[in-house]
């Protein structure tokens, strides 16, 4: 139960949701979501897409072990947000490559671990370009390399415009992923806080290189590099945008796999 919950979200924000067990963080989720009804005040969205409809993603904070494999699961999550077939071939395997999913083909994810099932239920939030992602215990299961992974995901998404909400009792880990800090106790705000650093988070690197016939598809490879938050090709040519504390490593890997890197250049904000 929340008691005199106000919350306003904007582009490219990202909100650490903390509490206890029990302390209504799930709940704050779920109304943002729309799949629970408020029983006082209001949900209001401004400024969104298509149609004046805010396309919105949910990462619940366990998925069932399913009689589907992976892409099975995913292929109909995706049929239901109305991607056509192509494209959710595409985006499902752009997204598990993201993630990381070492999944044996046929394997259906009842007989997946809880960090398996945590990588799948992410890539079925996004598989429709939300616009706000709202996700609940998203480090549950993971390792620290895929929370590390997930935490590059989350900061390319936000220097991309999305708004994410992001709810979990790990403090200290999901704080530094926030533009945003709200502390939750028995269905009430005890605090609002906005991190120090927070300005240094706001800043990346973009690497512009050319890619030689025939390599072309080397330049995706390196789309989930770690640091990567966003990657464009097109032509031969690759633009890579990456955390700054990445990017040295990423310009030395480019070099070695025959990429010319033409330019690098310092940003802060949205990526363009």
């Amino acid at each position: 139960m929340l008691n005199r919950v106000s919350l306003e979200l904007s582009r490219g924000e990202t909100v650490a949701v903390t509490g206890p067990n029990g302390s209504g963080k799930t709940t704050l989720l779920k109304l943002l979501a729309g799949l629970s009804a408020l029983s006082s005040g209001k949900r209001e969205v401004s400024g969104s897409g298509e149609g004046g409809k805010l396309i919105i993603g949910y990462a619940p904070d366990h998925l069932p072990k399913l009689k589907f494999t992976a892409r099975e699961y995913l292929n109909h999550m995706g049929s239901i947000r109305g991607l056509e077939a192509a494209t959710r071939e595409r985006k499902i395997e752009e997204l598990l490559q993201l993630v990381d999913l070492r999944d044996k083909p046929g394997q259906q994810m009842r007989f997946f671990s809880k960090g398996m099932l945590q990588k799948v239920n992410l890539v079925q939030s996004l598989l429709g370009d939300p616009e706000l992602l709202l996700l609940d215990e998203p480090i549950g299961g993971l390792d620290e390399e895929a929370q590390s992974a997930l935490a590059s995901m989350l900061l390319g998404l936000r220097l991309q415009g999305t708004a994410i909400v992001v709810a979990s009792h790990e403090h200290a880990l999901v704080n530094q992923w926030a533009t945003r800090i709200m502390a939750i106790s028995e269905g009430r705000i005890q605090s609002v806080a906005v991190p120090a650093d927070l300005e240094e988070r706001k800043r990346w690197r973009r690497i512009v290189c050319e890619w030689p016939k025939g390599k072309a598809e080397d330049a995706k490879t390196f789309a989930s590099w770690p640091g990567v938050l966003r990657c464009r090709t097109e032509s031969g040519q690759a633009v890579y945008w990456t955390e700054p504390a990445s990017s040295d490593a990423l310009l030395r890997e480019l070099l070695e796999a025959g990429a010319s890197v033409d330019s690098v250049t310092l940003g802060s904000g949205r990526m363009m």
